[in-house]
């Protein structure tokens, strides 16, 4: 879903780009970081507030120009992998995310040189997002983990939960992951992947993995076909060896 989404933020903004270039008189703008200041602003005229809220694209082609470029590239930013994705069946969501801040940060810096004002504020702005995602994704990980309780397997972190023992029917270690079609609900680049995947065959898995590397253990269960892993490969040896002491009986060849 997040592909498609992707692809019509793409069409759209690409579409907006060539507007700005042959009818800028026809498009109307936002000021970037003026949403804020409608919370403060005071009575004017219908002209004044144009002035002050919205772009005047047709008066001024340097500043007509930065605005289709920056509309063509972040459009290209959001088509070109979400097309990726579709290919090799992974979730774009961070792509999105880091076509925005790219396409914003280039945004500001261009358009700082011609108009010549600096806002460092802005800046800073960017800055505070930017580790802001980069802070949550890594608390994230950290509390993602795979434990052996006495009744049951639990997954936690995004896109976990808990496999009773008595709800698994059988379970495979696997050095191969299945080929995937595409992301259904989760996120995932390679073989880092966490949600619910499509596969080629046209049936649905849920990921869980933490880390890159060989082996997987595959569980079916009345809930379907999950495939989780821990962070190296140790570990995952070791959580094999945990649940032959839980489910030793339902481990396959």
């Amino acid at each position: 879903m997040s592909n498609l989404l992707s692809i019509v933020i793409g069409i759209f903004m690409i579409l907006n780009a060539f507007r700005i270039r042959y009818v800028p008189d026809r498009v109307c703008i936002r000021k970037p970081f003026r949403l804020a200041s409608l919370w403060w602003r005071e009575p004017f005229s219908a002209k004044g507030w144009k002035a002050k809220y919205y772009e005047e694209l047709a008066e001024n082609p340097e500043l007509q120009h930065l605005y289709f470029i920056n509309f063509l590239i972040t459009g290209a930013l959001f088509i070109l992998p979400a097309l990726i994705g579709f290919a090799f069946g992974i979730n774009v969501i961070y792509f999105m995310l880091f076509a925005g801040i790219v396409s914003g940060v280039l945004f500001l810096y261009a358009k700082q040189r011609v108009t010549g004002r600096i806002e460092a504020w802005k800046w800073v702005m960017f800055a505070v997002v930017f580790f802001g995602v980069v802070i949550d994704w890594s608390i994230s990980y950290k509390k993602s983990k795979v434990e052996v309780l006495p009744e049951m397997l639990s997954i936690e972190g995004d896109y976990g939960r808990t496999i009773h023992y008595q709800g698994i029917d059988s379970v495979r270690v696997v050095d191969e992951l299945p080929k995937t079609k595409y992301c259904r609900s989760g996120y995932g680049f390679g073989t880092a992947k966490k949600g619910v995947f499509r596969l080629k065959d046209g049936s649905d898995v849920t990921f869980y993995l933490l880390g890159k590397e060989a082996p997987y253990l595959e569980f079916y269960t009345y809930a379907g076909l999950f495939l989780v892993n821990r962070k190296t490969t140790s570990e995952t040896e070791q959580l094999i060896e945990e649940l032959k002491v839980k489910i030793g009986d339902k481990f396959v060849n």
